[in-house]
């Protein structure tokens, strides 16, 4: 699974895709194929292989949001859904079922879901949907005031029981954004090296072949990579001592899960902790984004940038170098190679010596 990442940069599946385990009661063998080539612009879910567990079972003790979060699925992606080989929806029925566990397909039923994705340009002229991107799906599926996100589907205050649901989920999605940024971690500090290498004097050549809107260019490049390099710092001290860490409340929300939420303690401080776990959960996404978005920039305005402007300076530097050869007994001979002297013999009267040549420039 590559969550956080526009699923249309994924690369098709060329074979089933083993999910991670669900949230509900740590399901595995899920599997997931990315555009299959009998509908490329759709994404199956299958649970052949898990099928013998849900015998007898009047629904799956599966939800519509563990699936969407487990494949990396956006709320503002979907177009329709095909609920075990039933026929296509529209994405807008499943809402009010987000939460609920999933119907069981039956005897003859397939134990498949299709879930039909929108167009780019329809993702962008249906904003009000939800986002494209992942962590905005997980923003609206933890909001309240999302119809996705509704803790209860008739509207009911959520009960002791969900509320230890909800703040369990927030903790395993805080559990999945943080090994994502160990990743975007990794990533920085390439980003980082790569920045630093870059920001450097032009060569010889490069300076003599550059004319002064070229140096001018360069030197807006050199600032560009030395902002975003502070800036992919700041973001990578964010991480490295900030709430992930020892000196952020990693630790705490760690042992109260442990003691109170996993153990299901009845305890009077529920509401407080729930509060402080979607807390923890926002600002986990807040951190990730600001890690995403420092990279990208120092991609696109830093390395891209200064290669950009290198590049036009090099293909001076190679018309400059064959300006400077022309053909020469059907060879190119640099100019520079060449005497620049003409001789001649000096007559006899003027020398005693006639095999006495001298040159004249």
């Amino acid at each position: 699974m590559v969550p956080f990442v526009s699923l249309r940069n994924r690369p098709a599946s060329t074979q089933w895709e083993l999910l991670p385990p669900l949230n509900a009661a740590g399901i595995s063998g899920v599997c997931v194929w990315y555009w299959p080539p009998s509908s490329p612009d759709s994404i199956v879910v299958s649970f052949a292989a898990v099928a013998n567990q849900f015998k007898g079972l009047a629904s799956l003790p599966v939800t519509m949001a563990e699936l969407l979060w487990a494949s990396g699925i956006g709320l503002g992606q979907i177009s329709r859904i095909s609920l075990f080989g039933g026929e296509w929806q529209s994405a807008s029925v499943f809402p009010p079922y987000l939460h609920q566990p999933l119907p069981h397909p039956g005897e003859a039923g397939r134990w498949e879901i299709l879930f039909q994705l929108l167009s780019e340009t329809q993702v962008a002229e249906a904003p009000q949907v939800g986002s494209e991107d992942f962590d905005q799906y997980s923003e609206d599926l933890f909001d309240d005031s999302s119809p996705w996100g509704t803790a209860s589907a008739a509207g009911q205050p959520m009960t002791e029981g969900m509320m230890f649901e909800r703040i369990e989920a927030a903790w395993k999605t805080c559990l999945q954004v943080e090994r994502q940024l160990q990743g975007v971690r990794q990533k920085l500090a390439a980003m980082i090296a790569s920045l630093g290498k870059m920001d450097r004097d032009l060569t010889p050549d490069e300076r003599l072949a550059s004319d002064r809107e070229d140096r001018d260019a360069w030197s807006d490049a050199r600032r560009w990579l030395r902002d975003l390099s502070a800036k992919c710092h700041r973001e990578l001290k964010s991480y490295d001592i900030g709430i992930t860490s020892g000196a952020g409340r990693r630790h705490w929300m760690e042992e109260t899960f442990q003691q109170v939420i996993q153990p299901r303690v009845a305890t009077a401080e529920l509401d407080r902790f729930q509060r402080e776990f979607e807390t923890y959960r926002r600002d986990m996404i807040n951190l990730q984004k600001s890690m995403v978005a420092a990279l990208q920039a120092g991609s696109q305005n830093g390395t891209q940038r200064a290669q950009r402007v290198l590049g036009i300076i090099a293909g001076k530097i190679r018309e400059r170098r064959a300006r400077n050869r022309e053909a020469l007994g059907g060879m190119n001979i640099d100019k520079s190679c060449r005497s620049k002297k003409r001789w001649h013999i000096v007559p006899p009267a003027e020398s005693k010596d006639r095999n006495l040549w001298i040159s004249v420039s």
